[in-house]
């Protein structure tokens, strides 16, 4: 599904007015990106690591949405398209995968566990949203997403690895499906998913100055592909070797299987629970906790508005990033990074939206 498709659904809505239960209260067009690298830049984990040495870390990931939505009443129908790459490691991985990349000699009698888990997609998808509110002080809000899937990987990569004063010792082994095999080179084939996922919003008016929600994304997920192309593999030391610079050098010999199965891929848990206590009419201090997949990101923020406009400025503890926004009741603008330079940017987040009402 591509942009000019969530543009012709937009035409279609606002074409709607022949009928006026049928015409929409609102309709939002918004795009998000979201990424982070706890290893290195994003653009250097993006160009297989080549740069600077990595540094200790466990998770790299990007979430990308264009979306628009529209709203008639206590409902909401959305059309969107996701890309989305979550890769869980260990640090003997991200280190052995830069030396690799960098062509640098692996210290001698060193040992490397071997772990690496992707977990990629790319899906347009529907979804229908209802607005529920449970009493006047506690509000809340479920959707449920349609998901068709025409680009995967998903499996893991594990071992270990051992180097010696005069050669070294591997064990691996590989097991993952996708629709493009960057390991093996095997031929891309068409991919096709379909799923389902959840998320939900709830928000509680606790006093006259303070305010707690919480959101989950992807809470519940499952997409099945039939016939997805796959392999399984072991590499013994025959796999890898040492150049004359003491650089390792790969020629690959794996044993294993290639071929297709039905799989079924889970996406990773994304919530967030915010604290918002008001100072004044105007101001406002906030609270934040991030989770992606279990990693927390905790935030401190300060809000305020005029007539016009409202910002929202705040610092998150763990990238230390800093993240801008600003809002107008027509569109949104939001930027978060812990680097001028988005080249240097472990943590980059941008989002925009563009709201009309009827």
């Amino acid at each position: 599904m591509h942009l000019q498709a969530l543009i012709f659904i937009s035409l279609c809505v606002l074409s709607v007015n022949g009928r006026a239960d049928l015409k929409p209260e609102s309709l939002e067009l918004r795009f998000e990106s979201q990424s982070y690298s706890s290893i290195a830049s994003i653009d250097q984990t993006i160009h297989d690591l080549e740069g600077k040495p990595v540094k200790n870390g466990n998770i790299a990931f990007t979430h990308n949405q264009l979306e628009v939505t529209a709203t008639k009443s206590e409902f909401e129908y959305s059309l969107f398209q996701r890309y989305d790459y979550y890769l869980k490691f260990n640090n003997d991985t991200a280190e052995l995968a830069y030396l690799l990349r960098n062509d640098l000699p692996v210290p001698t009698n060193r040992h490397y566990d071997v772990y690496l888990k992707p977990n990629h997609i790319r899906a347009w998808g529907l979804g229908l949203a209802r607005k529920i509110d449970i009493t006047p002080q506690l509000k809340s809000k479920i959707r449920a997403n349609y998901l068709r899937a025409d680009k995967t990987t998903n499996g893991y990569l594990k071992g270990q690895f051992q180097s010696l004063d005069d050669g070294y010792q591997a064990q691996l082994h590989l097991d993952y499906g996708y629709s493009r095999d960057t390991l093996l080179d095997r031929k891309e084939e068409d991919t096709d998913g379909h799923g389902v996922s959840l998320d939900f919003d709830i928000e509680w008016q606790a006093s006259e100055t303070l305010t707690l929600g919480l959101q989950g994304r992807d809470v519940l997920s499952y997409i099945k592909f039939k016939n997805l192309t796959y392999t399984q593999a072991n590499a013994d030391t025959n796999t890898v070797s040492f150049d004359s610079n003491g650089a390792i050098d790969t020629k690959p010999t794996i044993s294993g299987i290639e071929g297709y199965r039905d799989q079924t891929q889970h996406l990773p848990h994304r919530y967030i629970i915010n604290g918002q206590y008001s100072l004044n009419k105007d101001s406002d201090i906030t609270s934040q906790l991030f989770s992606y997949n279990k990693v927390i990101f905790p935030r401190l923020g300060y809000s305020s508005k005029t007539q016009f406009f409202a910002w929202h400025t705040d610092y998150d503890f763990r990238s230390k990033a800093i993240g801008i926004i600003i809002s107008h009741p027509l569109a949104s603008f939001s930027v978060r990074s812990d680097s001028l330079k988005w080249e240097t940017a472990q943590m980059l987040e941008f989002s925009i939206s563009s709201n009309i009402k009827f």
